[in-house]
């Protein structure tokens, strides 16, 4: 009988250890490249934290250096102008995509600093304003603006599946982050990151 236990807890044991750290290939990168995922929303405060104290560390030593690609999932369910937004950021990326975590730096920095982050401030006024602030020609600039504030474009149809993406993952809470398909413990601390980065 004893013996049976411990079997049994064994096989538990290694299930739950599997769970833990099994990787979701969806989320995972292919080749060379570490592939990390964030699952945020530019209205959520805790998602600027990632933002202002994890994004520098990353774009730098990862990033930047070709060691990572690096994906943003808005879940664009703080609001009705968070989808706004999010068809915004979709545009640069399709437009412009060497623009675009300077496009997200920007428009967090635009994130009220109070409560007031709940209240509608995502418009098509601000987006214009920050599309404008990009180093990129009037050319695209003008595409960017035409294609994310019209239905069923490219940048429409982007947000929609990140949104039926967010859904399929049960992500109810931001910021979440993968890292080559395995989920980031602590999305506030970079030593997470790290471990993961360096595996």
């Amino acid at each position: 009988m004893k013996k049976w236990l411990l079997f049994i807890s064994t096989v538990i044991l290694a299930v739950i250890v599997q769970g833990c750290s099994q990787k979701d290939p969806d989320l995972a990168g292919k080749g060379d490249k570490i592939k990390i995922v964030e699952f945020a929303d530019y209205k959520c405060p805790y998602c600027k934290k990632v933002e202002d104290h994890i994004m520098p560390t990353l774009k730098k030593d990862y990033i930047d250096k070709g060691k990572a690609d690096y994906q943003m999932v808005n879940v664009a369910f703080l609001g009705k102008d968070s989808i706004i937004g999010s068809r915004a950021g979709h545009a640069v990326k399709i437009y412009a995509p060497k623009q675009y975590l300077n496009f997200q730096q920007k428009i967090y920095t635009e994130q009220p600093e109070t409560k007031d982050h709940k209240k509608p401030w995502i418009n098509e006024k601000l987006l214009d304003g920050l599309i404008d602030e990009l180093n990129i020609s009037k050319q695209t600039k003008e595409e960017i603006k035409k294609d994310y504030k019209t239905k069923d474009s490219k940048s429409y149809k982007a947000a929609e599946k990140d949104k039926a993406l967010a859904k399929e993952k049960k992500i109810d809470t931001v910021p979440v982050v993968y890292i080559d398909g395995q989920i980031v413990k602590d999305p506030y601390q970079f030593k997470y990151y790290k471990k993961l980065l360096e595996e």
